[in-house]
């Protein structure tokens, strides 16, 4: 194994900038009284370093009306996000080439929510996309889209990221333009808390990474930044004998799984297709189904969400005809039947649903908006509100627990 010990220089901490007060929003939203159904919504997007990358708004859940609250600068393209299981930190990705790319923490204050930089560190593989924290608080791991790997930052005992060990892969798909090597696009933890899942779009394979590898590889959570280690800094070769195989040129991006873990849902950018796995028992998850998102052979799918009663499953497709697909759950065998599909701005990116399934907020990228749909709990449907947020280049939508 190679040892790759990387120092990464904190000067994007100094550059926090918060603000906070009662700014309307430039949609057709504002400031209302929020009572009981009030959330805090924290907003990741594209932006350079001196914007205001990341934003917090509160949102009626009963209503739909927003405020702003605050926002963070001093962070390149805080694409993605992930609240950590204490609710005292985020942690976030910085979207950039190789070079540049990183991982962020930042201290949450939720008695006037805002955010502020904590720590950084490289993730030696470009263009991180999407980030996780395991529930332990042991770990935080981004897929890295350009890098086509994996990387995996032990917390210290303060939650600062730590100098990460990466996990490469091989491969490709029949796709030469987007599948010529590994392209890990997401990263989940499996529903028992075993395995570390990564959705690899260049090999149509979901990356399945035994977690006490990881345990094996990486520094313990005990320790302080300070500290020395020799698990830190590695590079670990993947072993693919466990990883679950899709149909050729699919390019899995995202996957959600029921509430019980019985049943998971890929979407996968290049097909359109949703694929449906089985997960029940110590098998290897089986393909139960497979139903196209994209009908329109747009190859641009992109999110996919359960709602709250985990009765519709819903799908974002972009470049064509650009919209969220919806689809009914048959909750004995986990099967998908269409039930319709609803046009979004431009580019939907991410999305999330209210939890109380009223509404499904939409990233709309190109748009410059977060677009704010009411959905019909009977019929999985969803209207357009008309009520915007108004930012530039939004990606990612993450309540705060």
């Amino acid at each position: 194994m190679k040892k790759r010990i990387l120092f990464f220089a904190m000067g994007a901490a100094i550059m926090c900038c918060c603000t906070s007060g009662n700014r309307q929003t430039n949609g057709t939203t504002g400031p209302s009284d929020l009572n009981g159904d009030s959330l805090t919504l924290v907003i990741g997007s594209y932006a350079q370093s001196n914007e205001e990358g990341i934003k917090i708004y509160s949102f009626n859940q009963s209503t739909a009306d927003v405020a702003f609250v605050s926002a963070v600068s001093g962070i390149s393209n805080p694409s993605f996000l992930m609240q950590a299981s204490d609710k005292t930190r985020f942690y976030c990705v910085s979207e950039n080439d190789e070079k540049s790319a990183s991982a962020v923490a930042l201290r949450y204050n939720p008695d006037n929510p805002s955010l502020s930089i904590l720590n950084a560190q490289q993730t030696n593989g470009g263009a991180p996309c999407n980030i996780m924290v395991s529930e332990d608080m042991k770990y935080v791991f981004t897929a890295n889209y350009g890098g086509g790997n994996l990387s995996v930052f032990p917390l210290d005992s303060a939650g600062l990221l730590l100098p990460a060990t990466t996990v490469e892969f091989k491969g490709s798909g029949p796709d030469k333009n987007r599948q010529a090597g590994p392209h890990i696009h997401s990263v989940n933890m499996s529903p028992d808390g075993k395995h570390i899942w990564a959705n690899d779009l260049g090999s149509d394979r979901v990356r399945v990474i035994d977690m006490n590898t990881i345990h094996s590889m990486c520094v313990p959570a005990d320790v302080t930044s300070d500290d020395k280690h020799p698990g830190i800094g590695n590079t670990i070769v993947h072993n693919d004998r466990n990883d679950i195989v899709l149909p050729a040129g699919a390019g899995p991006r995202h996957t959600c799984f029921t509430a019980d873990g019985r049943f998971a849902y890929i979407i996968s950018e290049l097909s359109g297709d949703i694929i449906a796995l089985e997960c029940s028992g110590n098998a290897r998850p089986a393909i139960i189904q497979t139903v196209k998102a994209d009908t329109v052979n747009a190859r641009g799918s992109a999110d996919i969400h359960l709602s709250p009663d985990n009765k519709y499953l819903y799908a974002s497709c972009r470049l064509k005809a650009d919209g969220i697909a919806v689809f009914k759950v048959d909750s004995t065998n986990g099967r998908l039947l269409r039930a319709g599909y609803q046009l979004t701005g431009k580019h939907p990116r991410n999305f999330t649903i209210t939890p109380n399934g009223k509404f499904v907020l939409v990233a709309c990228r190109d748009e410059n908006a977060v677009e704010i749909y009411s959905r019909d709990e009977h019929t999985g449907m969803l209207k357009d509100t008309g009520k915007k947020i108004r930012m530039k280049a939004p990606v990612c939508l993450q309540w705060v627990r």
